[in-house]
């Protein structure tokens, strides 16, 4: 197979996501004509693990003859609210009850998951969520975070991130540069995050960091905004964001996925070729496209003009190449490694 580094498909920056049980209902139509670097796996492809391989290998195999190229594939198991393989696979805590039970916990349940998953053929897992959330109960992310103090979600999400990856599943620290305070969900409303000072934003960005240091293989944006950091652009659309500051002052060299592009945050306000431009030249890697499968060829097609032969974003998206092919050598080794 032909690594990700040497691809010319505009669609291997595109994961997403699709309706069905077998690859036959949609996904054949989504490799054939938009070559997407990989899939995303929620409730309804999901009936038992044996049908989730069966999905897997079928999908699998069509990307050989498609695109003679693996697809990579994720998919949101946190635990507690957020988990995708339900009964019966195993059923996991929410990140609110593994903090409150402390590391070995975490490194109790994470093994779980990650056998689960390698063992269907999901390579990245789209945890843990490292947002420092208020101490509020009712904070719609309240189940879905470690908890408020960064030292103790720094450590605990470092934790979670080196088993899972030490069972040969890819993390995904979640949602950069910290999404905690919002007051609303982005799948609905455009947040707007007003950190005071440099001291509150290095706060927030403490579990990042940490997570960094433990060589986490990917990270997923905000799609807030942060009107300290970035006047005009969402977290997701920010060079300054996700350039100086995270691959520059946090020198994260990992593959960065956007949050789901379908969310209103960012599809209600900016057309196609806004996001596909901005987001390659804030060092997106993935563009996630999960719940309406009708926006993947507007995506595809903002991509393909982006890189195009003349373009100053084909340099960007060689150097995009570059980072997905860590994940591909971590879950696709050649013969004999």
């Amino acid at each position: 197979m032909k690594p990700f580094r040497t691809s010319k498909d505009p669609g291997i920056h595109l994961m997403v996501g699709f309706k069905g049980l077998t690859a036959e209902m949609e996904l054949r139509h989504i490799i054939r004509d938009f070559k997407v670097g990989g899939i995303v796996l929620f409730r309804r492809n999901v009936e038992s693990p044996g049908q989730v391989a069966a999905l897997l290998a079928e999908a699998q195999d069509l990307a050989r003859s498609y695109l003679n190229r693996p697809l990579l594939v994720a998919v949101d198991q946190e635990g507690g609210p957020v988990q995708r393989f339900t009964p019966p696979f195993t059923r996991l805590p929410s990140a609110r009850e593994l903090s409150r039970s402390g590391p070995q916990a975490i490194v109790q349940w994470a093994a779980i998951a990650a056998a689960e998953m390698k063992e269907t053929g999901v390579h990245i897992n789209f945890a843990p969520v490292l947002d420092l959330v208020p101490q509020f109960p009712d904070h719609f992310m309240s189940e879905r975070t470690l908890g408020h103090d960064p030292v103790t979600v720094s450590y605990l999400g470092k934790t979670w991130i080196q088993t899972l990856q030490a069972h040969g599943v890819s993390a995904t620290g979640k949602h950069y540069p910290g999404l905690g305070p919002a007051e609303s969900d982005p799948h609905h409303f455009a947040p707007v995050i007003h950190w005071e000072n440099m001291g509150e934003r290095d706060r927030h960005l403490a579990p990042f960091k940490s997570a960094i240091e433990g060589n986490v293989h990917g990270l997923m944006t905000s799609h807030a905004k942060y009107p300290l950091l970035d006047r005009e652009w969402p977290a997701t659309l920010s060079s300054r964001i996700n350039g100086e500051i995270l691959r520059g002052k946090l020198g994260f060299r990992g593959v960065l996925f956007s949050d789901d592009m379908d969310m209103a945050a960012i599809c209600s306000h900016y057309t196609w070729d806004e996001m596909i431009c901005r987001g390659l030249e804030a060092s997106i890697d993935f563009f996630l496209a999960c719940q309406h499968s009708e926006n993947i060829g507007p995506l595809h097609e903002a991509l393909a003009r982006a890189i195009s032969r003349k373009s100053p974003l084909k340099t960007l998206h060689e150097e995009s190449l570059e980072r997905m092919a860590l994940l591909q050598r971590f879950h696709f080794p050649p013969p004999g490694h």
